[in-house]
C-alpha cells in the first residue's frame, strides 16, 4: 500500500469514527429528549388542577424546595400555585422562607391578624436594601396567603419559618426584646443597653461580635436564664446564636449559617415529620455543590445526619426568553434586564433546548428528571451550564440528583418594583 493510499484508508477511518461518535451522541441527545416528553406537564398558574407528576413525591419526602433566580415575576405565580397544591393534598403548612426568623414572625402577625403594619416593616426594609424580594408581586403573593388562609381549617393554616441568618438587624433586635418581654433583670442589662442605642446600619458589625460574647455569657448561667425565660430560652438562645454569625471569627458563612439555623429550628419548633416547602434563590436549593462554589443550605442538608435528609424534592426554575429586575445605582432606579438561561452571557444550560422544543412560548412547563430508567441519573444534564465566569459542575457527591424536576418558565415579565418610599 503507496503512501497515498494510506492517507485515503486514515482518512476513511477518521470520518468512520466521527460517524460513530456523533451517532451515539445524537442517539444519546434523543433519548433525553424521548425521556422528558413522555415526563412533563404544563402548569396552569390561574388553576388548580396542575402537579399531577409530582404527586408521589410530595406524599414520600417531607421537603419541596423551589429555587430560582430572583426577578422574574412568574415565579411568584408558581410559587402560590404549588404552595396552595401542597397544602391542598398533603397538608404542607410550614413555609420555610429565605427570611429571617424575625422578618417571618411579622409576616405570621399579618396572616394571622390582617395588621398590615408590620408586615409593610418587612417590604419597607427590603426596599430600603435595593432587594428583588422588595417588589409588589411577592407582596401580593402574601395578601393571597392570607386570603387562602381564612378558608382554611386551623390545623390546616399556613405560618412563615424565616431561617436565613439576620438580614434586617434593627427588626431583629426589637424582636428579641419583644421575647424578652422588657424583664428587668441584671442578665438582659447588656442586651437591652444594645437594643436601645439608636441603631446604624454601620454597627451590624458590633452587634455580631456583642452576639458572640453574649452567646458564651447565656452558656455560662444556662440555668438562670433557663428559670428567666422558662419556653422561650431555647429560642432566645437560638436567635442570639443566629445574630453572631455575623462576626466573621465565629466562622459562619451564609450558607452554613442557613443550614445550622434550620437544623437548630427542626429541633426548637419540633418539625418532626411535618411537611415543609418553600421558595428559595437558586444555588440554595440544589441537592448537590457546584465545583469551585460548594455547598448551600440543601446541598448541606442533604448530606447531613438529619433524618430529612433523604426526604428532600428539588424543583429548580429556568427562565427563558423573560426579564428580571436589576438596581442601577446609577440612575436609582430598577430596570428591567433579559433573563434567558439559553445564552451563556448569563447562564447557558446544557440540553435546555430539549426544554425549548418540547414546550411552547408563555408556557410553564414542569420535567420530571426522576422516573424509572431516567437518563438524568447522575448525568449533570439540565443541571451544568456555561456563566460568564466560567463552566459550573454539579459535584454528585452525595445524591443521584441535582435536583428531581425542572420547571421552564418561558416569557415571564420582571417583578413590578415597589416604590422607593414604600
Amino acid at each position: 500500500m503507496n503512501t497515498k493510499q494510506k492517507m485515503k484508508m486514515k482518512k476513511l477511518s477518521i470520518t468512520l469514527m466521527m460517524g460513530l461518535i456523533c451517532g451515539i451522541t445524537y442517539g444519546q441527545e434523543n433519548n433525553f429528549k424521548q425521556y422528558l416528553a413522555n415526563n412533563q406537564e404544563n402548569i396552569d398558574l390561574e388553576g388548580t388542577d396542575s402537579w399531577k407528576i409530582l404527586k408521589q413525591d410530595a406524599e414520600k419526602n417531607q421537603l419541596i424546595i423551589l429555587g430560582e433566580s430572583h426577578g422574574a415575576q412568574n415565579a411568584q405565580l408558581i410559587d402560590f400555585n404549588l404552595l396552595k397544591y401542597l397544602n391542598k393534598t398533603v397538608g404542607t403548612k410550614k413555609y420555610i422562607a429565605e427570611l429571617d426568623y424575625a422578618q417571618a414572625e411579622k409576616i405570621n402577625d399579618y396572616l394571622k391578624t390582617g395588621n398590615e403594619k408590620p408586615f409593610k416593616e418587612v417590604f419597607k426594609f427590603l426596599v430600603s436594601i435595593h432587594a428583588q424580594w422588595g417588589n409588589q408581586d411577592f407582596y401580593n403573593k402574601i395578601v393571597k396567603i392570607r386570603s387562602l388562609n381564612q378558608t382554611l381549617t386551623k390545623d390546616k393554616k399556613i405560618k412563615f419559618i424565616g431561617i436565613d441568618v439576620v438580614q434586617d438587624h434593627s427588626g431583629y433586635l426589637k424582636f428579641i426584646q419583644k421575647l424578652t418581654k422588657n424583664q428587668k433583670n441584671p442578665l438582659l442589662d447588656s442586651l437591652n443597653l444594645m437594643i436601645n442605642k439608636s441603631y446604624d446600619p454601620a454597627n451590624v458589625d458590633e452587634i455580631s461580635s456583642f452576639a458572640k460574647n453574649y452567646s458564651k455569657k447565656i452558656n455560662q448561667n444556662k440555668t438562670a436564664f433557663k428559670t428567666m425565660l422558662k419556653s422561650e430560652f431555647s429560642l432566645f438562645k437560638y436567635l442570639i446564636t443566629n445574630l453572631s454569625y455575623g462576626d466573621k471569627s465565629v466562622g459562619v458563612n451564609r450558607p452554613e449559617g442557613i443550614y445550622q439555623n434550620f437544623t437548630q429550628l427542626s429541633n426548637i419548633l419540633n418539625f418532626g415529620n411535618q411537611k415543609m416547602y418553600g421558595m428559595w434563590g437558586f444555588f440554595h436549593a440544589h441537592l448537590v455543590p457546584f465545583k469551585y462554589i460548594g455547598g448551600d443550605f440543601v446541598s448541606k442538608l442533604s448530606d447531613s445526619e438529619n433524618p430529612i435528609a433523604k426526604k428532600i424534592t428539588s424543583i429548580i426554575c429556568l427562565p427563558i426568553d423573560s426579564k428580571y429586575n436589576v438596581w442601577d445605582s446609577k440612575t436609582n432606579e430598577w430596570k428591567a434586564m433579559p433573563f434567558s438561561y439559553d445564552d451563556k452571557s448569563l447562564f447557558l444550560v446544557d440540553g435546555i433546548e430539549d426544554l425549548k422544543e418540547l414546550s411552547t412560548p408563555y408556557s410553564t412547563t414542569l420535567f420530571k428528571l426522576n422516573s424509572k430508567d431516567s437518563p438524568f441519573l447522575k448525568s449533570g444534564r439540565l443541571l451544568n451550564g456555561t456563566a460568564p465566569r466560567g463552566k459550573l459542575v454539579a459535584d454528585f457527591k452525595n445524591s443521584d440528583y441535582g435536583n428531581q424536576y425542572i420547571i421552564l418558565m418561558r416569557n415571564s415579565d420582571w417583578l413590578n418594583p415597589l416604590p422607593k418610599d414604600f
